[in-house]
């Protein structure tokens, strides 16, 4: 009798305690589905939203640029919203300030995609009109070989209106009106007059809807929805915050009632001891299930992300299984999973009696912790290099087939470890000489990409600005030690008086038609200051200079300009370049020798040379790469290398000129092989004067 009353309490609280079980497990299901959905929602917003921005950037940069992406994550973005926006959680009463916000979201996304339409239909217009222009100065020559005013006329609309396109800029429209108008009161017959309107149909157009398009650019790229996005997602995490509290409180709950019903059955006799063991494995394979994956069992993502805010400065071995999904497709998700689990049984072998901890994060991937400690790229290395060992140099049964896998691996010690690692994982797909990578801020493509606008937009005010600027240093000759020539180096002047070197801002532009502009500036601005100067000189030219029509067009009108520059000017190619169209160089060089210019290979010697090009080429001169003359009195590598090159410079007899002399050892050294020329500290320093003859 006495026993009644507890044991009818025990299995009230019993019943009691399975029932919160059960709604504990389906709440907390519940909780993690949406966690996981809203967040890749808006994850996948962010990412649709900076890959549309930096689309839209590169359809206003380049001439020809396929807008399907940007059609594609357009659409993305508009279903993307509508599907946080019609999420069942937000019809709850708590998430009501979130549904709020989704909807403004909704209705800025309608109109951010809105604005991106009326850009690309700017844009097709605009890119077919400046494409159409662009092609028209051989019929402008053709028409108007007589008529040198309409000549004029039409060739500085068209250069304007190419300015403005590669410039982004619209304060290069303001003489295109004066232009038109100086046209339009002219008189023209024929095809004459067809072929003029039709270019000032164009250009009108583009007079009429440039500002417009510059105005639509600048706001798609400015957009405040990236910060909206932003902010809505730190509405949910707060709301979430509440949720996760009403599961912590239901746990405590929970556990507090197991613990008041073994509390009870200690009062019970030896046969209700064995309900109380029953109850409390319960208890304890619910605490085991959210802390551990069910497939491998070991410890899951919602014990890493507990786990880690508990260790100081840990870093993280990110481990993928690569092409995973084909061995899903192909033998089927039972063969797959047992990969899995043989993984994870391999990674808790090594790891049982290690301070690291194994968890798998999702998929196909695993992660290895290592405390502060143990956060020694040295070590971390030697890790990998053993998890590669153990799991790669074996077969796995699949099928009755015997498999191997391959695997990659990314480290990261930066915050947030898993965004970065991940990040890292991405890169190795583009490097598939290794697997294991180490994350660095140079890997993140966001701020890539906002370094590259920014030194865009310094290049676009440097050059509007006028702060293109050669600077010229000498070149002597060996025996003589007097100065023959100079060479023309490219230099970009800041606001504040001080230069950027070419390696700064080059690599950018040549991505751009920013890098045709500073073509064209050195043209000019080199060939009018050696113009009254006795002096030779050269410029440098690249495979992509000599690939473009206008800059050959540009160049051949300097050489109208001020004839008596074509016998003076030395061209200098860059020897790697020469090599991805030789027919083009072979061409180039014919018509420039034809006006008395010389040529020369640059940078001769540098990674891999090609020998052919000294006899398959009609050089006159070679410039020896300062790689190789740098160390030429201390490396015999080097020397030797020299001593080659220049065997079959003297055997043809082209002239050559020894690149970073930097001592009097060296120019001697140079001038016993043969060099007939130097260049370098030694002899003078880039300058933007030269010392007149």
């Amino acid at each position: 009798m006495r026993l009644i009353i507890p044991s009818l309490v025990t299995v009230f609280l019993g019943v009691l305690s399975l029932a919160m079980l059960f709604y504990y497990y389906s709440v907390e299901n519940e909780f993690r589905d949406n966690y996981k959905t809203i967040n890749n929602v808006f994850n996948s917003l962010q990412k649709d939203q900076e890959r549309i921005s930096y689309g839209i950037l590169q359809s206003a940069l380049f001439s020809y640029y396929n807008q399907d992406e940007i059609a594609r994550d357009r659409q993305h973005l508009l279903n993307t919203v509508k599907q946080l926006s019609s999420h069942p959680l937000l019809k709850t009463s708590h998430y009501q300030p979130l549904k709020i916000q989704s909807d403004k979201l909704q209705v800025q996304v309608s109109e951010y995609v809105d604005l991106i339409e009326y850009y690309l239909m700017l844009n097709a217009g605009i890119k077919n009109s400046s494409v159409f222009l662009s092609s028209q100065e051989l019929k402008i020559k053709q028409y108007f070989s007589l008529d040198s005013e309409a000549g004029r006329l039409l060739h500085d609309i068209i250069a304007d209106i190419i300015k403005v396109r590669r410039m982004l800029d619209i304060t290069f429209l303001v003489p295109i009106s004066a232009q038109i108008k100086q046209l339009q009161q002219q008189s023209f017959k024929g095809e004459k007059h067809q072929f003029v309107q039709s270019i000032l149909s164009h250009a009108q157009f583009l007079e009429h809807n440039y500002p417009q398009y510059i105005k639509t650019f600048y706001m798609i790229m400015n957009s405040p929805l990236r910060k909206d996005l932003e902010n809505a997602q730190q509405l949910y995490s707060q709301l979430e915050k509440d949720d996760q509290q009403y599961l912590n409180t239901l746990a405590i709950s929970l556990f507090a009632l197991i613990m008041m019903a073994v509390i009870t059955i200690s009062y019970l006799l030896i046969t209700l001891q064995k309900e109380n063991r029953k109850l409390l494995k319960l208890h304890n394979k619910l605490e085991y299930n959210i802390r551990h994956d069910s497939l491998t069992q070991l410890l899951n993502r919602h014990s890493f992300e507990k786990n880690i805010n508990q260790l100081d400065q840990p870093a993280i071995l990110l481990i993928n299984i690569s092409d995973f999904k084909l061995i899903n497709d192909v033998y089927g998700t039972d063969n797959g999973d047992r990969i899995l689990i043989k993984v994870a049984q391999l990674l808790m072998s090594k790891f049982s009696n290690k301070p690291e901890q194994c968890y798998r994060i999702g998929g196909d991937e695993f992660a290895v912790v290592f405390p502060g400690e143990h956060n020694n790229k040295e070590y971390i290395n030697q890790i990998a290099d053993e998890i590669d060992i153990l799991l790669t140099n074996r077969t796995y049964d699949i099928a009755n087939i015997n498999y191997s896998i391959r695997i990659s691996m990314a480290v990261s010690n930066q915050s947030p470890l898993l965004e970065t690692a991940d990040m890292a994982l991405k890169q190795l797909k583009n490097r598939p000489t290794t697997n294991l990578l180490h994350y660095s801020s140079r890997l993140d493509v966001r701020k890539q990409i906002e370094a590259n606008i920014e030194m865009t937009q310094i290049l676009n005010e440097a050059l509007s600005e006028n702060r293109i600027i050669p600077y010229f240093q000498p070149i002597i000759d060996l025996k003589t030690r007097e100065i023959v020539k100079y060479e023309s180096l490219v230099r970009l002047q800041l606001k504040d008086g001080t230069l950027m070197p070419p390696i700064k801002f080059l690599p950018i532009a040549q991505q751009t038609p920013l890098y045709h502009e500073i073509t064209r500036v050195m043209i000019h601005k080199t060939i009018s200051y050696f113009a009254d100067k006795d002096y030779r000189f050269s410029i440098n030219f690249s495979m992509a200079d000599l690939e473009d029509n206008e800059i050959i067009t540009i160049l051949m009108a300097q050489f109208t300009a001020y004839p008596d520059v074509a016998s003076r000017l030395d061209i200098e190619l860059l020897e790697s370049e020469m090599l991805s169209n030789i027919d083009t160089v072979k061409n180039f060089i014919a018509e420039l020798k034809k006006l008395g210019c010389g040529i020369a290979i640059d940078d001769f010697g540098s990674g891999y040379s090609n020998f052919t090009n000294l006899t398959d080429l009609d050089l006159d001169i070679i410039k020896i790469d300062g790689s190789l003359i740098k160390n030429i009195t201390t490396s015999t590598r080097h020397y030797k290398t020299v001593t080659a090159i220049m065997g079959l410079v003297n055997e043809l007899g082209i002239e050559s000129i020894a690149e970073f002399v930097q001592d009097e050892d060296s120019a001697q050294l140079l001038e016993k092989l043969g060099v007939t020329h130097a260049q370098g500290y030694f002899f003078g320093k880039p300058d933007r004067e030269i010392i007149e003859l």
